[in-house]
């Protein structure tokens, strides 16, 4: 099956759908997400569901992105596949400019199931570059321990099929993205593309090949690349 934010509704709910596309069931609705209150569920988006490799779960991240970011949270949630339970992993605020809290969303999960990886920004990253609110971080999910990864403008983390590497894309300099790698560590840090224009949304294939997004051919040139990528329609 194939897990998507659904957006035709308007709702950007998860959703799991058959490769032919039939089937559609609901996985999680943030409309109706119990950590924040009623009247601030609106603007609530769930972005980029991975799938534990069990199939049994999904994670992503339900919060206010793109823009609002700046000032309001992002959750990393996980559910049951068939939407029967859902539940918190990492935590945040409605405002995240009061309590210093983070906005934490696009999560991965590892290989074998017992990490995710995400991203986290803070109120100050953008304004004062506050390193200790921004970049990814592994949250083991036996210990519930959370480890910082990197303290850079990453974004959009995913686990390679063996486990070994996280792939990612960085903010390099004021008007560049790439795409890099990086062991579980911190260690090896690979910066892999060097278009001059911005290559990003990369992705992993089932064989470890990497596949992403270029802008080097003179404009955003973001075809449907796999079933894991975030923004697949550009």
């Amino acid at each position: 099956r194939i897990a998507t934010t659904q957006k035709q509704l308007g709702n950007s709910s998860i959703v799991t759908l058959n490769t032919t596309g039939s089937d559609l069931q609901l996985v999680y609705d943030p409309s109706t997400a119990d950590f924040v209150s009623d009247d601030e569920t609106t603007g609530l988006s769930a972005y980029q569901p991975s799938w534990s490799p069990c199939g049994e779960w999904l994670v992503f991240g339900v919060g206010f992105w793109f823009e609002t970011r700046e000032a309001s949270g992002g959750w990393i949630v996980r559910a049951t596949a068939n939407g029967s339970y859902s539940e918190v992993l990492v935590n945040s605020s409605y405002s995240i400019t009061e309590d210093g809290a983070l906005n934490n969303g696009f999560p991965s999960f590892s290989p074998d199931g017992k990490k995710v990886v995400y991203r986290v920004w803070g109120a100050d990253t953008a304004t004062y570059g506050n390193a200790s609110e921004i970049g990814l971080r592994v949250l083991d999910l036996e210990t519930r321990n959370t480890t910082v990864l990197t303290t850079e403008w990453d974004n959009l983390p995913q686990f390679s099929p063996d486990g070994e590497l996280i792939l990612f894309t960085r903010k390099t300099s004021t008007y560049n993205y790439d795409v890099c790698t990086i062991r579980q560590d911190g260690t090896d840090l690979r910066v892999l593309t060097s278009s001059g224009a911005n290559d990003a949304h990369a992705v992993w294939s089932l064989g470890g090949r990497i596949m992403w997004s270029t802008g080097m051919y003179g404009f955003r040139y973001e075809c449907a690349l796999y079933d894991d990528t975030f923004q697949p329609y550009g």
